[in-house]
């Protein structure tokens, strides 16, 4: 049977609304899906803390240009606490959590839930498990902040230890000791860490 001009405009009409339909809902469920965007964070931890001759060596895991790393470094004091890299490592997915073995030996490093990963202070891949591990510690030292002076105190002992940053904008996240006489700390916001004096 033959078609006549009206049934294939007719055709050709319901095709190409089929296919704007098809089109109109693609557009529609890409631009309404959301983006899962890497929360910048960042987490510390002190592998060793440094003295008169020794500089202080941290890991540090952060979101560099969207991708998650995990680095080491170096804070030579004797060169205005310039970060020197020592090893550094991508990372599939953002870290929640950092942590060090009691031994002082490697790295403990949360990526998901049920995930933690063991680095060597070389950044080799140790160990891989899917429970928490119970040989972790963290050099975090517990700290309030004071109202009236907007200082930072950290109980140290029989004494508190207090720092000035009423200059930096937020609420640190963590805060780390970074020398044998607490007179440096590792003070780590959302989205930087900063250096800082006790008083």
């Amino acid at each position: 049977m033959q078609e006549s001009k009206r049934e294939k405009i007719l055709r050709y009409l319901l095709i190409g609304i089929c296919l704007l339909v098809v089109l109109g809902g693609f557009l529609y469920s890409s631009s309404s899906e959301k983006v899962e965007e890497i929360e910048p964070s960042i987490h510390a931890e002190v592998l060793s803390r440094g003295d008169g001759s020794r500089n202080p060596v941290i890991a540090v895991a952060k979101v560099v240009e969207e991708q998650p790393v995990l680095v080491i470094y170096e804070i030579d004091q004797k060169n205005h606490d310039y970060f020197k890299v020592l090893h550094s490592v991508s990372l599939h997915n953002s870290v929640k959590t950092l942590g060090v073995t009691k031994e002082h030996n490697g790295i403990w490093v949360q990526l998901e839930e049920k995930k933690w990963v063991l680095f060597s202070e070389s950044l080799e891949v140790l160990q891989e498990r899917n429970r928490d591990p119970s040989s972790v510690i963290s050099s975090r030292q517990p700290f309030h902040i004071e109202k009236e002076t907007g200082f930072i105190s950290i109980p140290q002992g029989s004494r508190d230890v207090q720092l000035d940053l009423t200059d930096k904008s937020g609420e640190p996240k963590e805060i780390h000791s970074l020398s044998g006489d607490d007179s440096v700390w590792l003070v780590v916001f959302q989205k930087d860490m900063v250096l800082a004096r006790s008083r």
